[in-house]
């Protein structure tokens, strides 16, 4: 994909790999997620390519992952490209299944949610922008931003609510068609109930590794994905989504508010998706007694959750925990396979990489489980973990 125009002509084959390395960026840059704030913020995007393609892609400076990983980041080329390269495809294919050009960009609107080239999110984040890396199809040089018409979600496209015409691509899933949930609707008043939760985390075979808590029905899901962030020893640098179903509503929670509704259309389609910040767990629990709870969509952190207890009066006002057993595994140690490794290095002196991936658990900040630790470190947590999380719904809300 770096070739000049001064290099030797390339055969076909040359040629067809070339556009599948440029298919490949599209396609992660139109599924990455944005992790982080600010100035330390990236843009991350699942590995499920070919594995030569990704070596491909790396060796020229677009991505850069770990094998052990199942996501990948996208440079600020990568980025930058994949933007040209998903609006050039979108821009062609737009005018095969319509058989009109695409619009002019001289007269094209500027839709939200992905703005190409120039922009990255429409979320005041810095933008991503090339180092002098080449393409071979010359997509950028002297054209200006908005000759590239994106591929955006169906729900931040124009036009979208009436049903007219969507000129910028193909959208991901169409949200008019897809369940609702009013989590309010049959709520109590004055609601003083409790539930004992005990949450799984699946290791396979490694070890169990469970923790039980109380936690007001109050409560709403955010503030149960808080809870469990500190007693696995997570950083909440990942996205999360809850599954679970109530009224034979099957939904999908997460926090758009903070990540943005990109992940919307991935969730499927018999699920109605709402925030987690305003379903409570009293809306759901206790007629549902399960859900899971999914963090980190690399690693792929998968807990099950079980209400084993219901108090019908309480006074407790924030989640305590009550029991627990096992080690969590390290923040982005790489999914369950990577945590078997990282086992097997640490318990054995003689490993190669045993002085290695202690010095990296230990800038990762994992350590052995300690019920009474935890304990202590969740109730003086709990009101500055909350308080983060109404700053950054606040700044999510404001966008």
């Amino acid at each position: 994909m770096t070739a000049k125009h001064t290099d030797p002509p390339m055969d076909g084959d040359d040629f067809e790999q070339m556009v599948i390395e440029a298919l490949t960026l599209a396609l992660l840059r139109l599924t990455c997620w944005k992790e982080g704030k600010g100035e330390f913020s990236y843009y991350r995007a699942w590995k499920g390519y070919d594995f030569g393609t990704l070596d491909a892609l790396q060796e020229q400076g677009f991505v850069a992952f770990e094998r052990r990983n199942k996501s990948l980041e996208l440079t600020d080329d990568g980025f930058f490209f994949g933007d040209v390269f998903a609006a050039r495809f979108g821009m062609a294919l737009s005018e095969a299944l319509n058989g009109t050009p695409h619009p002019g960009h001289e007269d094209a609107p500027s839709p939200s949610g992905f703005s190409v080239v120039d922009g990255g999110l429409d979320d005041g984040s810095a933008t991503p922008t090339p180092s002098g890396t080449h393409s071979p199809f010359d997509v950028a040089d002297g054209m200006p931003p908005a000759a590239f018409a994106p591929f955006v979600p169906a729900h931040d496209m124009p036009g979208a609510a009436s049903g007219a015409p969507m000129p910028y691509g193909i959208p991901l899933a169409d949200m008019a068609d897809r369940p609702t949930f009013d989590p309010t609707e049959g709520r109590r008043d004055n609601d003083t109930r409790a539930f004992r939760l005990r949450i799984d985390l699946d290791l396979g075979s490694l070890h169990p590794c469970w923790r039980e808590i109380e936690i007001p029905a109050t409560c709403t899901f955010l503030d149960l994905h808080i809870a469990i962030q500190r007693i696995f020893n997570w950083y909440d640098e990942h996205l999360f989504s809850i599954r679970a179903t109530a009224r034979g509503q099957k939904l999908w929670i997460d926090e758009a508010s903070f990540a943005g509704s990109m992940f919307d259309p991935f969730a499927p389609p018999e699920c109605a998706v709402v925030e987690a910040s305003r379903i409570q767990l009293g809306d759901v629990f206790p007629k549902t007694r399960t859900a899971q709870y999914l963090y980190d969509f690399g690693d792929g952190w998968e807990h099950k959750i079980k209400v084993v207890k219901t108090m019908a009066k309480s006074s407790l006002h924030a989640p305590r925990l009550l029991d627990g057993e096992g080690d969590a595994p390290p923040e982005d140690v790489g999914g369950p396979g990577g945590f078997e490794h990282f086992l097997e290095a640490v318990s054995d002196r003689k490993h190669p990489e045993h002085d290695s991936v202690l010095a990296w658990a230990e800038s990762q900040m994992a350590h052995p489980f300690d019920l009474v630790e935890k304990q202590q470190e969740l109730i003086k947590s709990w009101k500055g973990d909350r308080a983060l999380w109404a700053q950054n719904l606040a700044e999510g809300r404001s966008e």
